[in-house]
């Protein structure tokens, strides 16, 4: 196979991921790269640059949604363009994916620290799936014991995987219908979610989640959202838009995501630190952008 060959395979296989959450898939778009680039050590440096944008701009297709890929692709637009015409510009491509690797597996850990701080109780309730909720939730388990109620999370069920996933590393979880979760919720701490973007208008999760945080509102229960700052994307677009394109839909027709309004969340804790939606600032300067990511922002 080739390079072009490889990376389109790649991303073919992402666009396809339904059951992953934004902070996995980040990690598999990069490792992608890093793997079809050491498998092409003879790939030329005019045939890197062309294969290299084009797996950027098929991400971008492909998993339109995600802030995690919108900001992925475009730092990887910038870099192609920064080292365009360079020798070794495979190399430092290379070094690029191989530092976003690391820079998710570092966040992770900040916000599982931060998030200890920030939340209270043993008793939460988790929507879809989320490698973000995932470890902060193992790592929180070694010095409490832990009950965690996953919805189903229906269209698609990726609540079903969570739970398999939080029974394996020892924590006591329950799969629940959606149509239990505010008989739940009422007897949890706090109501637990990922994100794949954080836009102006809300916060960009599974279909469902709106449901759950009015129930939350109504109950006083505390809602947190665990996520990194990949998934803060300055623009409504092309997220809004993505939102009504049948690239995002099932059979059924019904939509995957929605947003939600940031005011029904409690906190959003980044790497950085718990905040509030009102709290963040969005606004980017022209040259962060590329040329592509423009076009689809409507700049």
């Amino acid at each position: 196979m080739t390079l072009g060959s490889d990376l389109a395979l790649f991303a073919k296989t992402i666009s396809e991921d339904s059951e992953h959450g934004a902070s996995h898939i980040l990690k598999i778009a990069a490792s992608s790269l890093h793997t079809s680039l050491k498998r092409n050590p003879d790939a030329s440096p005019s045939e890197i640059h062309a294969c290299v944008k084009e797996y950027a701009l098929n991400l971008i297709r492909g998993q339109r949604q995600m802030a995690s890929i919108l900001n992925f692709s475009n730092r990887l637009l910038l870099e192609l363009a920064r080292h365009q015409g360079d020798k070794d510009i495979g190399n430092k491509i290379w070094k690029f994916a191989i530092e976003i690797s690391r820079e998710s597996s570092e966040a992770l850990d900040r916000i599982a620290e931060e998030s200890s701080n920030a939340i209270q109780g043993t008793r939460f309730l988790t929507h879809s799936r989320s490698s973000t909720l995932l470890h902060f939730l193992s790592k929180l388990h070694n010095r409490k014991r832990l009950t965690v109620y996953c919805t189903y999370s229906r269209p698609g069920g990726e609540g079903r995987l969570l739970s398999g996933e939080l029974s394996v590393a020892g924590v006591y979880s329950e799969l629940i219908e959606e149509a239990e979760a505010m008989r739940y919720l009422s007897e949890c701490d706090a109501l637990l979610i990922g994100a794949d973007a954080i836009i102006p208008k809300g916060v960009v999760n599974k279909i469902g989640t709106y449901m759950l945080l009015l129930s939350a509102r109504e109950l006083a229960i505390p809602v947190f959202c665990l996520t990194d700052s990949t998934k803060f994307w300055p623009f409504n677009e092309p997220i809004e838009k993505s939102l009504r394109s049948e690239g995002t839909r099932p059979a059924h027709g019904r939509g995957l995501f929605e947003i939600t309004p940031g005011n029904l969340i409690t906190k959003i804790i980044f790497e950085t630190g718990p905040t509030t939606f009102k709290e963040l600032q969005f606004h980017s300067n022209a040259e962060s952008i590329a040329p592509e990511i423009r076009k689809l922002i409507g700049n």
